[in-house]
């Protein structure tokens, strides 16, 4: 049976963050054209047929997977505190909620955690977010 280990992370940033992930190859970005299709002239048969173009603008699309072992990344981002204040009958915000420090990011892995992301990882009592 597999066993797993859920890391917890938290950096002082999305820059940090994105730049640590890279750094161990769990960030992965390509470039690529958009695609875009239209309806052409009918075939022979009454069929529609469609004609593919792709755009002159360079797009870049981003993911994150863990590569060198068995695991999944769970992005969490900004977490919010429970601080808010609304009006009770219209709901309109008197307070927003603040904003907790940093930006969080979730890791399950067969193995050990990176060397590089170790520095990051936090026990939190209560993870706001869990794989399940």
């Amino acid at each position: 049976m597999r066993t797993y280990k859920t890391y917890y992370l938290r950096f002082e940033s999305q820059e940090e963050a994105e730049a640590k992930l890279t750094e161990v190859e769990y960030r992965h970005e390509e470039q690529y054209h958009e695609q875009i299709i239209t309806e052409g002239e009918s075939d022979e048969y009454g069929n529609p047929t469609f004609d593919i173009t792709y755009g002159e603008e360079l797009l870049t699309r981003v993911w994150y997977s863990v590569t060198d072992q068995v695991g999944d990344i769970d992005i969490v981002g900004d977490i919010w505190n429970n601080d808010g204040v609304y009006d009770e009958e219209t709901m309109e915000v008197i307070s927003p909620p603040t904003k907790k420090d940093g930006y969080y990011i979730n890791i399950i892995l067969e193995g050990s955690l990176p060397e590089i992301l170790q520095s990051y990882s936090v026990e939190p009592q209560n993870p706001y977010r869990v794989f399940a």
